[in-house]
């Protein structure tokens, strides 16, 4: 929503339960294709991406307490920023990394989080959810020098961004319905493996069986 999240505008009382890697999507299915840009407004289009290398889709907010690798249990374990750039430093070469900022789960109160619509507050919660465009560009540049140099970083549309004004959060709603969801495509637009929760290691390994021709079309 273009102002806040709430009970009857949340992932949970939409689709059932939270995260909801892909949205409607399932493994085996195409991938939206979409048009964002980095915050110096240069474009990036998924199916442009696709004709060079697989590409792999890894969301991450400032507020996710996944995010900033506070978890000690699986999956939490291995779903930092830190777990992330060195997923991305190992496989740099034959796949396009790419990290996309939406909504922020747990912003400071009076807004919500996106999973339930209620205000979940804690010692991680530091901003406001952004509400315009040039405030997720502000959140996407707290997350820049946590992102690896090799990895493309985009910010998610709002509306009256310049570039659709119309479009708001058309990824995030479309394939991202998570705090730290993540997915594998492959060259042909096939969305090959998903996470609901990054983890790094069952990524390598998702993509070391891409390569090998193994990897079949199943939910992490």
């Amino acid at each position: 929503p273009t102002t806040n999240f709430n009970r009857n505008n949340c992932v949970k009382c939409t689709y059932g339960s939270s995260p909801q890697t892909g949205g409607l999507l399932d493994v085996g299915d195409s991938a939206f294709d979409f048009t964002l840009y980095d915050v110096d407004g240069n474009e990036y289009t998924l199916s442009t991406m696709l004709a060079e290398k697989p590409v792999v889709l890894i969301w991450g907010m400032w507020t996710c307490p996944a995010y900033q690798g506070m978890g000690t249990t699986y999956p939490f374990d291995q779903c930092g920023y830190k777990d992330e750039w060195d997923l991305v430093e190992s496989y740099k070469d034959t796949v396009t990394f790419v990290h996309l900022v939406g909504p922020e789960p747990h912003p400071l109160t009076p807004d919500t989080n996106f999973d339930s619509g209620k205000q979940l507050m804690n010692y991680w919660s530091t901003v406001r959810q952004a509400k315009t465009y040039d405030d997720r560009i502000t959140m996407t540049k707290k997350v820049l020098d946590y992102t690896h140099p090799s990895q493309i970083l985009l910010p998610d549309l709002l509306s009256g961004n310049p570039y659709d004004e119309d479009s708001n959060q058309p990824v995030w709603c479309s394939m991202g319905l998570g705090a730290r969801t993540a997915m594998l495509i492959s060259q042909d637009g096939t969305l090959m493996f998903e996470q609901d929760w990054f983890r790094s290691d069952d990524m390598a390994t998702a993509i070391d069986s891409y390569f090998a021709g193994t990897l079949s079309t199943e939910s992490a």
